[in-house]
């Protein structure tokens, strides 16, 4: 009897894995989206300056964080700036922010493949 792979040896891991995203990534993914989605929820007036991103004190945000290795840099939201000169912003909050911040939508970055 074959199993679950058909007939390919082993257990089909690294097929799957080809694909594009991993399931713990979709999970990710889908858990940032679903808080995102959450926040607006329960703040229930318009809580985004900007289409599609957020306003900061709907999210909790805070210019020094106090979380260790929860700091705006860590968080796969993060978009570092162009230059010396830019702010760095973020892909759901709106407006300039510190690398050293956190929020509550705060999601790790994923941890490179070895």
């Amino acid at each position: 009897m074959q199993g679950r792979s058909g007939p390919h040896p082993g257990n089909g891991m690294d097929r799957n894995q080809s694909r594009g995203m991993s399931r713990r990534g979709a999970l990710r993914h889908s858990t940032a989206l679903g808080l995102g989605a959450t926040i607006v929820w329960a703040t229930g007036t318009p809580a985004h300056a900007q289409a599609g991103k957020l306003a900061k004190d709907a999210v909790k945000y805070v210019d020094q964080g106090d979380v260790p290795g929860k700091d705006c840099d860590d968080c796969m939201h993060y978009i570092a700036p162009a230059s010396v000169h830019d702010p760095a912003t973020c892909r759901i909050v709106d407006g300039a922010i510190s690398p050293h911040g956190h929020c509550i939508a705060f999601t790790p970055k994923p941890k490179p493949a070895p």
